[in-house]
Protein backbone atom coordinates (compact mmCIF):
# COMPACT_ATOMS: atom_id res chain seq x y z
CA UNK A 1 0.00 0.00 0.00
CA UNK A 2 1.32 3.42 -0.99
CA UNK A 3 0.95 6.25 1.46
CA UNK A 4 0.78 9.82 0.26
CA UNK A 5 1.69 12.75 2.44
CA UNK A 6 -1.02 15.36 2.35
CA UNK A 7 0.22 18.90 2.00
CA UNK A 8 -0.83 21.55 4.51
CA UNK A 9 -4.00 23.44 3.51
CA UNK A 10 -2.20 26.80 3.53
CA UNK A 11 0.34 25.50 1.01
CA UNK A 12 -2.40 24.25 -1.30
CA UNK A 13 -4.34 27.52 -1.06
CA UNK A 14 -1.24 29.59 -1.88
CA UNK A 15 -1.22 27.91 -5.28
CA UNK A 16 -4.76 29.04 -6.15
CA UNK A 17 -3.57 32.08 -8.12
CA UNK A 18 -1.12 29.92 -10.08
CA UNK A 19 -3.80 27.32 -10.79
CA UNK A 20 -6.54 29.79 -11.70
CA UNK A 21 -5.39 30.41 -15.30
CA UNK A 22 -4.68 26.72 -15.82
CA UNK A 23 -8.15 25.73 -14.61
CA UNK A 24 -9.96 28.47 -16.54
CA UNK A 25 -8.06 27.53 -19.72
CA UNK A 26 -9.25 23.93 -19.36
CA UNK A 27 -12.84 25.07 -18.96
CA UNK A 28 -12.72 27.16 -22.14
CA UNK A 29 -13.31 23.84 -23.96
CA UNK A 30 -16.50 23.27 -21.96
CA UNK A 31 -17.71 22.15 -18.51
CA UNK A 32 -15.74 19.51 -16.63
CA UNK A 33 -15.95 17.57 -13.38
CA UNK A 34 -13.35 18.00 -10.67
CA UNK A 35 -11.92 14.58 -11.60
CA UNK A 36 -11.57 15.63 -15.25
CA UNK A 37 -9.85 18.87 -14.22
CA UNK A 38 -7.53 17.00 -11.83
CA UNK A 39 -6.59 14.44 -14.47
CA UNK A 40 -5.87 17.15 -17.06
CA UNK A 41 -3.72 19.10 -14.59
CA UNK A 42 -2.01 16.04 -13.15
CA UNK A 43 -2.94 17.24 -9.65
CA UNK A 44 -4.71 15.41 -6.79
CA UNK A 45 -8.51 15.73 -6.89
CA UNK A 46 -8.68 16.84 -3.25
CA UNK A 47 -6.42 19.82 -4.04
CA UNK A 48 -8.32 20.66 -7.23
CA UNK A 49 -11.53 20.60 -5.18
CA UNK A 50 -10.17 23.38 -2.97
CA UNK A 51 -9.12 25.50 -5.95
CA UNK A 52 -12.43 24.97 -7.78
CA UNK A 53 -14.43 25.83 -4.65
CA UNK A 54 -12.37 29.00 -4.24
CA UNK A 55 -12.93 30.00 -7.86
CA UNK A 56 -16.63 29.24 -7.47
CA UNK A 57 -16.84 31.35 -4.32
CA UNK A 58 -15.31 34.33 -6.11
CA UNK A 59 -17.64 33.98 -9.10
CA UNK A 60 -15.05 32.76 -11.61
CA UNK A 61 -16.72 29.35 -12.01
CA UNK A 62 -20.25 28.09 -11.61
CA UNK A 63 -21.67 24.69 -10.87
CA UNK A 64 -24.08 23.19 -13.39
CA UNK A 65 -27.18 21.25 -12.28
CA UNK A 66 -26.75 17.48 -12.23
CA UNK A 67 -28.98 15.60 -14.70
CA UNK A 68 -29.21 12.63 -12.31
CA UNK A 69 -28.60 12.33 -8.59
CA UNK A 70 -25.67 9.96 -9.08
CA UNK A 71 -23.88 12.22 -11.58
CA UNK A 72 -20.94 14.40 -10.60
CA UNK A 73 -21.19 18.17 -10.67
CA UNK A 74 -19.67 19.86 -13.68
CA UNK A 75 -18.15 23.34 -13.54
CA UNK A 76 -17.91 26.01 -16.19
CA UNK A 77 -16.65 29.54 -16.45
CA UNK A 78 -19.21 31.97 -15.02
CA UNK A 79 -21.27 33.89 -17.49
CA UNK A 80 -21.14 31.19 -20.17
CA UNK A 81 -24.43 30.39 -21.82
CA UNK A 82 -23.63 26.76 -22.45
CA UNK A 83 -21.30 27.24 -25.43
Amino acid sequence: MTTTMLRPMAEIMREEMVMRPRITALLEDGPKTIREIADALGEPAHEVTLWVMGLRRYGVLEELPKPKAEDYYRYRLSGENGH
